[in-house]
């Protein structure tokens, strides 16, 4: 993680319990309040990974455009509560409309770079034999 990078903690009831790093301006106050509550919209972008995670057990990855930025986030579970790392990639800039073209132009190529691998979903196993 670089030093904007950081990471947050959410309980089960995607409510913002800790917050670390680059976040603490934009989500350092809202500790105790739902994530969607102060993030408008994101809900529909993080909230199917989000259950993934939970509902497997194992971490998430994914890359979501939200708020002008392009973030890659590592969704982490323990239980039903999550830690979400969040590394920056991109963020549109929108001085002039030659940056903003340029800006999108970068974080299309950064999406198109990191098209999501197929998963590997493997079962279960047991280390009993089969009869």
């Amino acid at each position: 993680m670089t030093a904007s990078d950081g990471y947050y903690v959410i309980d089960g009831e995607d409510r913002i319990m800790r917050v670390w790093g680059g976040l603490q301006q934009t989500l350092g106050r809202f500790r105790g309040h739902s994530l969607w509550e102060c993030t408008p919209h994101a809900e529909p972008l993080f909230g199917p990974h989000f259950d993934e995670a939970r509902e497997t057990g194992c971490e998430v990855e994914f890359t979501a455009f939200y708020a002008g930025r392009l973030a890659r986030r590592r969704v982490v579970p323990a239980g039903q509560t999550l830690t979400v790392y969040v590394a920056p990639l991109q963020e549109l800039d929108v001085r002039t409309l030659g940056t903003l073209a340029e800006s999108l132009r970068r974080i299309e190529a950064e999406l198109v770079a990191r098209e999501p691998a197929p998963l590997d979903r493997r079962a279960p196993g047991s280390l009993q034999a089969l009869p």
